[in-house]
């Protein structure tokens, strides 16, 4: 395998909590899960599970910027340091731990590359499989896009049925089937018959090749509101909202790939996109009882990306959390 799954515990937390006299933060009271709860297969005593992904082997078998396996560490110290209050349901969230890396390719073998993403998948799947059958909402953090793939098939195999997914995105992740990698993740899972139903919100046309177009042509399943016709005031937020209802119900997977927010560091990072605080917003207007969250994409190229991704990051799980722990 080319990656492996690294359970952590609250003494992991805690170093990456800077205490202050007087107050409590997230880092010194959240709950991990227990190894031998994990392996038993019973029900998670928990709403949300977080997981993080430290790998970009997806991302550079797609010929993309190495990085992404930096966001996760990054975005457990800030959410470690996040004071615990009324406002954070601290007994409803668990931290498992962080799938790792076992091996590394260099950015040219491009074969090996895709190999160790296909690998990576059935890890990724396997846990993803077990936080859904144990009753809880998997929130998986950091990695390359091609993790969407795992995410999708863990959910379907643990409900039993094909699911329906909402990606936050500036691309469709629809490449042809030449092995995987960050870019085809969505295609794979079409074709492996897991994902059913699939919208994209805030795909750049300029960056979508015409196979793809003719693809979701010929898919009445598939439907997506382009940044382009939201700038150009051909369609606004709230319509598309009405429209993902339509197509996906009440019930779907939620994935979010950084790059759709301007200037954002990320794999494909652009100067154009939706802002932070429009994507903090859509968070909390979806209709949805989601499957999972997938936050991803996350690069963190130097110092100064650390905080903006780790903060970043951070900020919508807890958005994630806050609306939706009342939802059944």
């Amino acid at each position: 395998m080319s990656t492996t799954l690294e359970y952590y515990t609250a003494a992991d937390l805690l170093h990456r909590t800077a205490p202050r006299e007087g107050e409590v933060r997230l880092g010194e009271v959240l709950p991990t899960v227990d190894p031998q709860l994990w392996e038993s297969e019973q029900p998670l005593p928990y709403k949300f599970v977080i997981v993080g992904v430290e790998e970009d082997f997806g991302v550079r078998a797609n010929f993309g910027r190495g990085g992404a396996q930096h966001s996760f560490a990054a975005f457990l110290s800030f959410l470690c340091n996040m004071q615990d209050n009324r406002f954070f349901p601290t007994e409803s969230v668990a931290v498992l731990g962080a799938v790792v890396a076992t091996a590394r390719e260099e950015d040219d073998q491009i074969a090996q590359l895709r190999k160790a993403t296909a690998q990576n998948d059935f890890l990724v799947s396997s846990i993803v499989e077990r936080i859904v059958r144990g009753g809880a909402i998997p929130i998986v953090i950091g990695g390359g896009h091609n993790n969407a793939y795992g995410c999708l098939r863990g959910t379907s195999s643990a409900l039993g049925h094909p699911v329906s997914c909402l990606n936050i995105d500036a691309h469709t992740d629809l490449r042809a089937l030449e092995g995987r990698h960050s870019g085809n993740g969505f295609r794979y899972a079409m074709e492996h018959g897991y994902l059913e139903r699939y919208f994209m919100l805030g795909l750049q046309e300029n960056y979508t090749p015409e196979y793809i177009w003719q693809f979701i042509e010929d898919h009445e399943l598939v439907d997506y509101l382009s940044f382009d016709d939201y700038l150009s005031g051909e369609e606004s937020l709230e319509e598309a909202y009405v429209r993902i209802a339509e197509l996906l119900g009440s019930h779907f997977a939620l994935e979010i790939d950084v790059d759709v927010i301007a200037q954002f560091p990320s794999s494909a990072q652009s100067i154009s996109g939706f802002s932070y605080d429009q994507v903090r917003e859509m968070v909390y207007a979806l209709d949805v009882v989601p499957h999972y969250l997938h936050l991803c994409e996350g690069r963190i190229g130097s110092d100064q990306e650390a905080p903006i991704v780790g903060r970043g990051l951070a900020l919508l799980v807890a958005d994630f959390i806050k609306s939706h722990i009342f939802s059944e």
